[in-house]
């Protein structure tokens, strides 16, 4: 476990992991799962490992916000559908990604907090607040501190990034989204 924390927050993880597979995917079997797991879906440009070893990379050296990198999407495998057009789709790929991280969590006796957290990141990373109630995203915000704010984006950024190019107009929607819950939360 420790091994794995090391990895985490080394300078590139993607690389250390890539090296270190067999002992990772014995502690993190879904992630195995995820490699060589297509997306068919035009949002995606990498398969499902790919992709989390670029938001891992892409995101701040804090093992709460690497962490959350490494398991966001561990549950696309086992929410795999395809639509009638043969696109990949991945209902509800949070929820599954949450509770594979609470098992993770328990059976390596995580510290509640960082545990508490890091599931919180994980069910919400795909969270569209424009397509919120004003109710909605106040009930959200009662569950994020501005730090937590901050790390979601963050995330959401990082994630963005790791997907198809034509897609990362979305940025600037997402640091306005971030400015405005940053503001609405301190009012």
């Amino acid at each position: 476990m420790e091994r794995l924390f090391d990895i985490l927050i080394s300078e590139k993880p993607s690389l250390l992991i890539k090296e270190n597979e067999e002992s990772i995917f014995s502690l993190v079997p879904s992630l195995q799962f995820c490699k060589g797991f297509e997306q068919n879906n035009h949002w995606h440009i990498y398969d499902v490992y790919e992709h989390i070893l670029h938001v891992i990379d892409g995101v701040s050296n804090n093992l709460i916000i690497r962490l959350t990198a490494l398991f966001h999407d561990v549950g696309k495998p086992y929410t795999y559908t395809e639509d009638e057009n043969g696109v990949g789709h991945f209902y509800n790929h949070w929820k599954k990604s949450q509770e594979i991280f609470l098992e993770f969590a328990e059976k390596y006796h995580l510290e509640k907090e960082l545990s508490e957290m890091v599931a919180k990141l994980i069910f919400y990373h795909d969270l569209q607040f424009d397509k919120l109630s004003e109710k909605e995203i106040e009930e959200v915000l009662d569950k994020f501190d501005e730090s937590e704010i901050c790390m979601l984006f963050e995330l959401k950024q990082s994630d963005l990034l790791a997907q198809n190019p034509e897609f990362h107009y979305l940025l600037d929607r997402y640091r306005l989204q971030k400015e405005q819950l940053l503001k609405q939360k301190l009012k």
